[in-house]
């Protein structure tokens, strides 16, 4: 197992370790090694050799190249086969080097290009990253009539063959949709084809929409569609048995996805942001009247649902969870 240590100036490197744990989950073989004012080259060396004990692979992320961690780093590897450094450290690169250090067969060597990819490719812009706007068009002569707003209800004659669907491999509930937990952790351990933000207002909103795709995950197909046309594509037969992986918004979404057909073994409720009038009930996850009833409709359905942050951390049943608030009998 390859020992990883994060140091950087000041106390950044236990925050940079916390907030990718937020985000990842629990990790192994980690340590963190901080350089405050008085502090020297053999303070870090001594902290280095502290930190990896006896371990034969060790891979140290520094923040800053040139900087002392970098440098002490540099001498702390040298020596060593199955050793190196590597500088500008964020949460990106942590959380894909913390994933690849699980799978069998790990190297340092590995671990490096992971790291090197990882970190520069997470440095973005919003707005250079979209597509140059189009050239205005000349205004036409007359106005056209106004388009038909799309439709919202389901067409209940279109073709459903149950047999004929995609594989939802694991449905979401989160009201932030696409985020760090959802591409950088769940997506890795779910591995889909696909990934559905089934959102109405998401779907019909440009600047949210881009967005999402933008930080969609490279290793899946990213698509924000309205709840509606998410059913409709589940049950095109073009895509049968595609790995899919959904996030909703709420569970009143969720639910609306289950009554429609959708089969899934479970539903994972991730992350539920707190507003005005609603209840608490975990770290992460708040309800209110309406979220209640459709969490008590899901259930009726067979549905298990599971709170759970992260794959890494730990699962608690939904609805004991709201018995044990006293939301439901």
């Amino acid at each position: 197992m390859v020992s990883i240590v994060i140091a950087a100036h000041g106390t950044s490197a236990p925050a940079l370790l916390d907030s990718a744990i937020m985000i990842h989950g629990e990790v192994e073989n980690v340590h963190t090694v901080t350089f405050v004012p008085g502090q020297g080259p053999d303070d870090l060396l001594a902290a280095y050799d502290k930190a990896v004990g006896d371990a034969e692979e060790v891979l140290i992320l520094v923040d800053l190249f040139g900087g002392s961690p970098y440098n002490a780093g540099a001498r702390f590897v040298a020596e060593r086969d199955n050793a190196d450094v590597v500088s500008g450290v964020n949460i990106p690169m942590l959380i894909d080097v913390f994933e690849a250090s699980k799978r069998p067969n790990v190297s340092v060597d590995k671990l490096v290009k992971r790291a090197l990819k990882a970190g520069s490719a997470s440095v973005r812009s919003f707005k250079q990253g979209q597509a140059p706007k189009p050239k205005a068009a000349p205004a036409p002569a007359a106005e056209a009539p106004a388009a038909k707003p799309e439709a919202t209800e389901i067409d209940p004659n279109f073709p459903r063959d149950p047999e004929v669907t995609m594989n939802v491999a694991f449905l979401r509930i989160d009201s932030r949709l696409i985020h760090g937990q959802v591409a950088g952790s769940w997506v890795n351990y779910v591995h889909p084809q696909t990934l559905i933000a089934a959102c109405d207002e998401a779907a019909h909103d440009h600047l949210r929409k881009t967005l999402l795709l933008q930080v969609g995950p490279a290793s899946a197909r990213t698509n924000v569609l309205s709840v509606d046309k998410t059913i409709r594509v589940y049950f095109n037969p073009e895509y049968k048995d595609m790995r899919t992986m959904i996030v909703v918004e709420s569970p009143m979404d969720a639910l609306k996805l289950l009554q429609a057909g959708v089969k899934v073994d479970e539903v994972n409720v991730g992350g539920v942001t707190y507003k005005a009038g609603m209840t608490l009930i975990s770290e992460a996850v708040s309800v209110n009247e309406e979220h209640v009833e459709a969490y008590k409709a899901i259930h009726d359905l067979g549905v298990k649902m599971t709170l759970q942050q992260v794959p890494t951390s730990s699962r608690t049943d939904m609805m004991s969870k709201l018995k044990e608030k006293g939301l439901v009998k």
